[in-house]
């Protein structure tokens, strides 16, 4: 949305959320009301709009969501919330999740606040980060069930790690925290694509290049590997997120003929993500594509 377009902040994050719902390529009343878990930015989680938010959602959706919880973004990443809802699904301790995410930098405070940390990219500073917003929403159920219908994909792995050098007055390497997830992840599987966060900030190219020196990546994945939030603009807390839904949707080389048309390709996607706070995340996964399909 035009940055002046809504200026009240609150309708700006209920519209994106009402555009993530819309979205859903899964229609969530055929599943019936599930638990919702959203991440927000750190700073919402705690203040009075987020009580607003929650009871909007819960008025407006209430025969979609049963259970609504919050989470921090910087304590946890969103793709993490969905490896780990699916893991409760495999468990038998649920049937469905759905698990989103929802940030918005538009807003003037928060945009002084980026420029003021030297984080915001303008004239002065090549190296920051282009603002934006955006809702995710993944509905997370068993492959195959009656009421969730054809999967887009599925997570396979998630590999952890945290960095400790701070990332505005390091002491020593930034990527340390990347560097062992991300190894693990390109030694356990040989994917099609490569997907990372980078946005801009140099402190997110430093970290993804000490990471990579000591990975191994083929030749032709490092020469092109996919920085979506480059394009998309940094959505904070949904950026994880944003990455995984490009990843899932299918990259088409050519059209093939007859019945083949109708043939499930299994796409391989190594995901990484880094915050600010010190979390760090590779998620492999796979994207169920049939070809000549729309998405």
């Amino acid at each position: 949305m035009p940055f002046d377009g809504i200026r009240n902040y609150e309708l700006r994050l209920q519209r994106l959320f009402a555009g993530a719902v819309a979205d859903l390529a899964v229609d969530p009343t055929r599943v019936g009301p599930v638990s919702l878990r959203l991440v927000l930015p750190a700073w919402l989680v705690p203040h009075k709009l987020s009580g607003l938010l929650r009871d909007w959602i819960r008025e407006t959706y209430s025969s979609l969501f049963q259970d609504i919880e919050f989470l921090a973004d910087g304590d946890t990443v969103a793709l993490y919330e969905v490896a780990k809802a699916w893991k409760q699904i495999e468990s038998g301790d649920a049937q469905s999740f759905v698990v989103g995410a929802l940030d918005s930098h538009m807003d003037a405070e928060l945009l002084d606040v980026l420029t003021m940390s030297g984080r915001l990219y303008h004239r002065a500073n090549p190296h920051g980060l282009i603002p934006g917003e955006a809702a995710v929403l993944f509905l997370v159920g068993r492959t195959g069930s009656h009421n969730i219908g054809s999967a887009l994909g599925t997570i396979k792995a998630a590999f952890t790690g945290y960095e400790k050098e701070s990332l505005s007055s390091p002491k020593g390497i930034i990527g340390r925290g990347m560097a062992k997830p991300l190894r693990r992840a390109f030694e356990t599987y040989v994917p099609d694509r490569f997907l990372a966060d980078l946005n801009g900030e140099r402190w997110r190219s430093e970290d993804n290049g000490f990471a990579l020196s000591g990975a191994r990546v083929s030749d032709a994945l490092l020469a092109d590997f996919e920085t979506p939030i480059g394009q998309t603009g940094d959505c904070g807390a949904a950026n994880s997120l944003i990455t995984a839904a490009i990843a899932l949707a299918p990259a088409f080389e050519e059209e093939l003929p007859g019945d083949a048309a109708d043939t499930t390709i299994r796409t391989v996607s190594i995901v990484s993500t880094a915050l600010w706070q010190g979390p760090r995340l590779v998620a492999v996964l796979e994207s169920f594509n049939r070809q000549g399909e729309a998405v």
